[in-house]
């Protein structure tokens, strides 16, 4: 999707945003938030860090024909201004760990009248970590106040939310070389 002009990419993207909410109404994951996006409100991540903070809205990144990784950790670090959240991925492929470039597709939804993030990953995610080390970590955390780690539901994706402490802008962005999602919290 990178090579694209932005207003194809957007088109793109609306579409499977609408996608994803027939999705979230399906399986009772659906809000308000989601219900009133506008195109103008559906962010790209990019591949590095722009500085480009957001308080409202989705962002959707990763590659749509990734579809086997496994989730290895959730994890957080708090720097100067802000607190990073991590989402470490790797491929697979019968089984055994393969290399991938991008993430797979997935969708962060900003709610600040709920004070919430709302993670959906694609890509026939396998979870790989220890959930209670996960939510152990989080209590530490001068951003998020709550993790809940959500059963899967479906096979082809996985959602999760995070409880956030104040209403404050977030950035996401994705890595390579290992493959994360990195959601970026703005502190006081």
């Amino acid at each position: 999707m990178r090579n694209h002009p932005r207003s194809v990419v957007r088109t793109l993207v609306v579409g499977a945003v609408l996608s994803g909410i027939f999705t979230g109404v399906l399986f009772g994951t659906a809000n308000s938030t989601r219900a009133a996006l506008r195109p103008e409100s559906v962010h790209v991540a990019d591949a590095k860090k722009m500085q480009a903070y957001v308080r409202d809205g989705m962002f959707v990144g990763g590659d749509r024909t990734i579809n086997d990784v496994t989730v290895k950790d959730i994890r957080r670090a708090s720097n100067a201004g802000f607190e990073r959240i991590v989402i470490d991925m790797e491929g697979n492929r019968d089984g055994e760990p393969v290399a991938i470039q991008r993430p797979p597709y997935f969708q962060i939804s900003v709610s600040p009248e709920e004070r919430r993030l709302i993670f959906s990953v694609w890509g026939s995610p396998k979870l790989g970590f220890d959930a209670k080390k996960v939510v152990s970590a989080f209590r530490r955390s001068k951003a998020i106040d709550r993790v809940e780690l959500l059963p899967k539901l479906d096979k082809k994706s996985w959602t999760f939310v995070m409880g956030l402490k104040t209403s404050q802008p977030v950035e996401v962005f994705e890595l390579s070389n290992p493959v994360r999602i990195i959601v970026d919290v703005r502190t006081k």
